[in-house]
């Protein structure tokens, strides 16, 4: 909070996160007048998440749509806040990826140009560096920017409330930690499986922090997603570092156009079109 007053922010904390239930900050009633409280505040000028939000999926079915239409503004998390972009984003409203109060804030390991370039504009759009990207598939693509936590995607799969591409193209953003190789693969299957990469025309990777095979493994997880995606001809990259990431959190704007250019070390990702006037 202090980070946030200190880059000009008045700061209004939730009244459920101080509280407890089970695993969550307190109940879903609780957590859903917290949410849909400080949409409706019109002195709120944007909602970020103070941590992934285990157990963000049982708002779904209860959110006011009408509510968050009309009181619509910029909300920022990751992880199993991923719920909540996939809600958001199929109402075609744009919502960001990105650092969250208790993680990112807390510890100063959040990138700076990204978050300004998404939230408070006048700076020009995020794009990767030379060498932040590894190609794992040659190509170039453009599309709608969507995506999120790859445990969370899958779990939404066969839901109300799945993963839905843009029928005009997608560059689909995918993140996960801790995830074995295996379930990885097994993940990419099941969203594959579902239709959830219908109209997808690029994907790329975060840090996929803790996904990598142990050291004496004969692959790498590069060759689990080449595998995986091998019936996708679309440009694949991996190492966007945003979501649980090993440096400063990328703020990614879901909703906006995106670019992927993959060809060998001049891999590149960047977004074509402004997240706030």
């Amino acid at each position: 909070m202090e980070r946030l007053e200190q880059m000009g922010f008045r700061v209004k904390v939730g009244d459920a996160v101080a509280k407890r239930h089970i695993y969550t900050a307190g109940t879903v009633e609780e957590r859903l007048a917290d949410l849909q409280g400080l949409f409706a505040d019109d002195e709120v000028a944007g909602v970020i998440c103070a941590r992934g939000g285990a157990g963000a999926g049982w708002l779904l079915p209860r959110l006011d749509l009408d509510l968050l239409r009309g009181h619509f503004k910029p909300f920022i998390g990751y992880s199993d806040v991923t719920c909540l972009h996939l809600v958001f984003n199929a109402l075609e409203l744009v919502t960001f990826h990105g650092p969250m109060v208790a993680w990112e804030f807390a510890l100063g390991a959040f990138d700076e140009r990204s978050w300004n370039a998404a939230l408070q504009g006048g700076a020009a759009p995020y794009a990767s560096e030379p060498g932040d990207l590894v190609c794992l598939r040659d190509g170039e693509a453009e599309g709608r920017l969507l995506g999120g936590c790859l445990s969370i995607l899958a779990a939404a799969a066969g839901t109300r409330w799945p993963l839905r591409p843009d029928k005009e193209g997608t560059i689909l953003f995918i993140e996960d930690v801790d995830e074995k190789p295996h379930k990885v693969d097994r993940m990419l299957l099941q969203l594959r499986s579902s239709g959830a990469f219908d109209g997808i025309r690029g994907l790329v990777f975060g840090d996929m922090k803790g996904c990598n095979p142990p050291a004496s493994a004969d692959f790498t997880l590069e060759d689990v997603i080449r595998e995986s995606l091998s019936e996708l001809d679309i440009p694949i990259a991996l190492g966007l570092s945003s979501g649980h990431v090993n440096g400063p959190n990328v703020t990614l704007p879901l909703g906006v156009r995106a670019r992927l250019l993959c060809h060998g070390e001049e891999t590149r990702f960047e977004i074509v079109e402004a997240s706030v006037e």
